[in-house]
């Protein structure tokens, strides 16, 4: 699926291999663990097909981490800049913030594609910058995503359940993705409007909210 970020990032951004296709950043840092054991059914090769991926998510720099020799990384050349630490457990902060992380299978990925041409939706969502404030808001069964005008830029998937539902859940935007009419489910397409939108993926803090 050809996906696009735009904006400025900001903080840090935890994903598996695998929901991070499609995706580019500046700093990418690999962990450690299972790279050279395939999931079932796969291929001996798939692992390092998926560390390929991962890899190559990096703009600027990449670090990968390891215990001992890494089963796809020579441990010497140009491109590899060794790097030997000791992590200290006590410098790490105490970490009491609880976000709700951005995750496109959270949102409804279409809701801009079926716009109408002229929805006071798209020129909002066209606005829409990465960091920019917003809150969802509970409108039936589906949560809302709208901006700091009340705009709405976009829909909640079926599939999100924050934790208190009779609340407004604020955030910020993290990611604004483009999305593409080929990417989405076929059953579904007859639907879409146009061939190509931004969708906002928001990153939420159930824990700071107002009753709504």
């Amino acid at each position: 699926m050809a996906r696009e970020a735009r904006g400025e990032q900001r903080g840090l951004l935890l994903l598996t291999a695998h929901r991070a296709k499609g995706l580019e950043f500046d700093h990418v840092a690999i962990l450690d663990g299972g790279w050279d054991r395939p999931s079932r059914g796969e291929d001996a090769d798939a692992p390092r097909r998926l560390f390929y991926v991962a890899m190559t998510r990096a703009r600027s720099s990449l670090t990968v981490l390891a215990q001992g020799r890494h089963p796809f990384l020579r441990s010497a050349g140009g491109a590899v800049l060794p790097r030997e630490v000791s992590p200290d457990p006590t410098s790490l902060p105490d970490a009491r913030r609880r976000i709700i992380a951005p995750d496109p299978r959270l949102v409804d990925l279409s809701f801009a594609g079926r716009l109408r041409d002229g929805d006071p939706s798209l020129a909002a969502i066209a606005e829409a910058a990465v960091g920019d404030p917003v809150t969802l808001s509970r409108h039936g069964d589906r949560w809302l995503i709208l901006d700091g005008r009340e705009r709405v830029l976009g829909r909640m998937a079926k599939a999100f359940a924050p934790p208190d539902l009779g609340s407004v859940i604020r955030g910020e935007i993290a990611v604004v993705l483009q999305w593409r009419r080929d990417d989405g489910d076929d059953a579904y397409r007859h639907l879409i409007r146009r061939d190509e939108w931004d969708v906002v993926l928001p990153e939420l803090d159930p824990f700071s909210r107002w009753s709504g």
